[in-house]
């Protein structure tokens, strides 16, 4: 097999470069404040002498991180073999009321870096990555420049500009403490069903959330549709180009905030995406595409809906950051689009495993996604009469255990094992064991 050498693109060395300089700052400012240790520091590069601190009183807040993913098989799939990946983020905040007198705004800036190689697309070849810091911008990219501001004591809040529409909408939290791709932001088959973006690709749009009475809350938006946001050469690509409009709408419940309580949401969505969509089964002529060979139909626009739950079950003290969290989420998109009918996840997040060890965690999860039976349907017709030219797609499911480990406050690592049933939806490839580490350094 052919080696792959770690040869760092330009922009990476110069982000990482960027990030760097943040701990060489002058003399002047590199010691640290009393009581800031290198091991208690919240972040890498500490306070920089009190500078961070004063920039931030002024309205202006720096935030970095690196976070890498490696992966290799160690039992099952096509052969033993691992990837690496990683993302580096820069995000800027500038507060307006600090910065201009305009009363609970902002502006978030934020540059992202991408590089590595991919386990799931180099071998697994299955729907949901083993590696989620791949894709979705595996390049140099603006991932926000938007303006955001609450009005009536928080009650109104709205978003305006460049931002991913997985960062409010369609959110698990919790979830994010898993290496699979499965689920961050949005669910990985809610995502390729509908045709919205996750973080670092973004959109233009617009959002707004209102809490009519308190815990309750709607929100919506209008967002840009850009099927090739993703692109490797569309980083900095801010055109208005368009196929359509996504508009998503969320009902959500916030519950037991109160002192004492165990906090819990409660989320109903749904969304429609107005961009001409093909048909996963019918041609131009409504007939069967699988034995026609024909374009398939274009259908105007494609629509689903999401629940989702999550719910503090048990913690000892609270005051403590310790107890359990559990979650699930559950989507349904159109049978004539969607490449998954349905699908769900559910799992849980313990913190505090160990005395002395509040703030690290196991996090558990297993994911399923069915797909969709008229595109199982056109595989199998397509296979009929041109055997072996398609591999036919009924399920893929998912299960992975971490172990997040707080070292410092800016340094967690987070070993974890997935086991990938059925890659790629078709029972081709062997049921394959993962082993994966997941790195992130504040700075």
């Amino acid at each position: 097999m052919r080696k792959h050498h770690a040869i760092r693109p330009p922009r990476t060395i110069a982000l990482l470069a960027c990030a760097a300089a943040l701990t060489f700052v002058p003399r002047g400012y590199a010691q640290s404040a009393p009581g800031d240790s290198f091991t208690s520091r919240s972040t890498l590069t500490g306070d920089w002498g009190g500078l961070r601190t004063r920039l931030k009183d002024r309205g202006i807040t720096f935030n970095a991180h690196y976070a890498s993913e490696g992966a290799a098989i160690v039992s099952g799939g096509p052969y033993r073999t691992g990837r690496y990946t990683h993302q580096l983020d820069l995000e800027t905040l500038f507060d307006l009321d600090k910065l201009a007198g305009i009363h609970d705004a902002k502006v978030q800036f934020t540059l992202t870096e991408r590089w590595g190689r991919s386990l799931t697309n180099d071998v697994l070849h299955n729907q949901f990555s083993v590696q989620e810091l791949y894709g979705a911008g595996q390049n140099f990219r603006l991932a926000e420049l938007n303006y955001q501001q609450d009005f009536d004591e928080h009650r109104l809040q709205i978003e305006l500009g460049w931002s991913p529409l997985g960062d409010r909408l369609a959110r698990l939290p919790d979830f994010c403490k898993f290496q699979n791709g499965v689920i961050c932001g949005h669910a990985n088959a809610m995502t390729t069903n509908s045709g919205a973006h996750n973080f670092p690709t973004a959109q233009w749009g617009a959002r707004i959330t209102a809490y009519p009475v308190p815990h309750f809350y709607v929100t919506t938006g209008v967002f840009q549709v850009n099927p090739n946001a993703g692109d490797k050469d569309k980083g900095f690509d801010l055109s208005f180009d368009s196929t359509g409009v996504f508009v998503p709408v969320e009902l959500g419940w916030e519950t037991g905030r109160g002192e004492g309580s165990l906090p819990g949401d409660y989320k109903l969505g749904a969304y429609y995406n107005s961009s001409d969509t093909p048909d996963v089964y019918l041609d131009v002529n409504h007939m069967p595409a699988a034995f026609t060979g024909a374009s398939f139909l274009e259908n105007n626009g494609r629509y689903g809906a999401y629940a989702i739950a999550s719910q503090t079950v048990y913690r000892p003290d609270p005051d403590s950051p310790r107890g359990l969290r559990l979650g699930a989420m559950a989507g349904e998109g159109v049978r004539s689009t969607a490449r998954y009918s349905w699908f769900w996840l559910a799992g849980g997040v313990w913190q505090g495993t160990f005395p002395g060890r509040d703030h690290d965690f196991i996090a558990f999860m297993a994911g399923y996604a069915r797909t969709n039976p008229r595109l199982t349907r056109y595989q199998r017709e397509r296979d009929s009469i041109a055997p072996d030219s398609i591999g036919i797609q009924t399920y893929e499911s998912v299960a992975e255990v971490d172990y997040g480990a707080v070292i410092t406050p800016w340094l967690t690592l987070r070993p974890n094992l997935q086991y990938i049933i059925r890659p790629g939806a078709t029972g081709a490839v062997r049921n394959a064991l993962v082993l994966g580490l997941y790195t992130q350094v504040t700075f």
